[in-house]
């Protein structure tokens, strides 16, 4: 088109022309094939299986979900029945048997031995067991004896005092005991852990205590220098009852008698002896009388003695040990001064000198049979002999 070449030509309607003459051809709709009768049957044949598979699988699903929470809940309940009834109570079980363990593991791993190599060794076995077998297989008494045992040993040869004893110290101080070291040696040798644990042996600290007892509590007086005796607390107000049946241990042990002397009263003498008979012959009678008499007392006679009044080892001869032999006579013949007291002087642990003294009106001296004088050890020789 030929645009005029004028100003007042209205501009826009040519190129509108223009425009409808090179308008873009617009695609013709697409015409759907019709279909046949055999078509139209396979399409709704293939439709309803389509429908019919979904189904099937829908219901699939279903079943496998309510199989997975069934199987969910029966695990649920088992494990929860497992924890509850078998799991909780063993473990349970399980720590009580390694706090018992442990219990008697410092029970018997105490004092000096708290800090033994092999009590961490044992604490370690006992917490990593994982059942109450483990547990109860773990042997503490067969190695803590050992232990002890070897602890012992050492600690006797390290506190012997100069005449080769040594003192055993029971727990909390209850009582002492004065023995040989060879005793004391026997002693740890012969007892386990249970016993072991209970004493520890120091270096014999010990001084000389006097007293003053009756008869009764000497021993019976048969008590003699040299006497190895026990000490015994008697709790009851008068001798007559018997003592403290609950009382099985003494409280001061292995004392040693290192003098007795026997009240003044013993020393005086005044005897007299005769002897009569009678003889008669028809009328006549003849009385015959015999008598012996001595009077003294052994003390005025050591002083007359010592002033070289008499002779002096003549004296002592005679006078040696004159109250043992007086009451061991008196225990022979089955007659004595019951009223008789004593004083003797006994080596005691320093530590129980104040128990001694205090309680002086209530103890008593016994003799163990397992360090039995002569006369003892004969007497129950022959009584159980053959």
């Amino acid at each position: 088109m030929i645009k005029p070449d004028k100003p007042n030509y209205p501009k826009g309607f040519g190129e509108l022309d223009d425009l409808k003459n090179n308008e873009i051809p617009r695609p013709k709709p697409k015409q759907e094939k019709e279909l046949t009768a055999i078509e139209v049957f396979n399409n709704k044949l293939g439709s309803l299986f389509k429908n019919r598979k979904s189904e099937d699988i829908s219901d699939e699903k279903k079943r496998k979900i309510g199989k997975i929470i069934t199987t969910i809940i029966i695990l649920t309940l088992i494990i929860s029945a497992y924890y509850f009834i078998i799991y909780e109570p063993t473990q349970q079980e399980l720590n009580e048997a390694k706090t018992s363990k442990l219990n008697e593991l410092h029970s018997l791993y105490k004092g000096p031995m708290a800090d033994a190599g092999n009590v961490y060794t044992l604490e370690s076995k006992i917490n990593d067991a994982n059942n109450i077998y483990e547990v109860q297989s773990i042997n503490i008494v067969k190695l803590a004896t050992t232990d002890w045992k070897k602890f012992h040993i050492k600690s006797i040869h390290e506190n012997t005092d100069q005449f080769n004893r040594t003192m055993a110290v029971y727990e909390n101080n209850s009582r002492n005991t004065i023995m040989p070291a060879s005793e004391a040696i026997d002693f740890v040798n012969s007892n386990n852990v249970e016993k072991l644990s209970e004493v520890i042996f120091e270096k014999p600290n010990t001084v000389s205590v006097p007293i003053m007892v009756s008869r009764l509590q000497a021993g019976a007086g048969l008590v003699s220098v040299g006497s190895i005796v026990d000490i015994y607390k008697n709790n009851n107000d008068t001798f007559n009852d018997s003592a403290d049946t609950n009382k099985s241990e003494a409280d001061v042990s292995g004392c040693t008698v290192l003098s007795i002397m026997r009240y003044e009263d013993n020393g005086e003498i005044d005897s007299q002896y005769s002897k009569g008979n009678t003889i008669v012959e028809g009328n006549n009678t003849n009385p015959n009388e015999n008598t012996q008499t001595f009077t003294s007392n052994v003390l005025e006679m050591l002083k007359g003695a010592i002033i070289k009044g008499y002779d002096e080892k003549t004296t002592m001869d005679m006078l040696k040990d004159y109250g043992i032999k007086l009451s061991n006579y008196e225990r022979q013949i089955n007659l004595g001064d019951l009223d008789a007291e004593y004083m003797l002087l006994i080596e005691v642990p320093q530590d129980k000198v104040s128990f001694i003294i205090n309680n002086m009106d209530s103890i008593v001296l016994t003799i163990p049979t397992t360090k039995a004088p002569s006369w003892m050890s004969t007497e129950i020789n022959s009584t159980y002999a053959g």
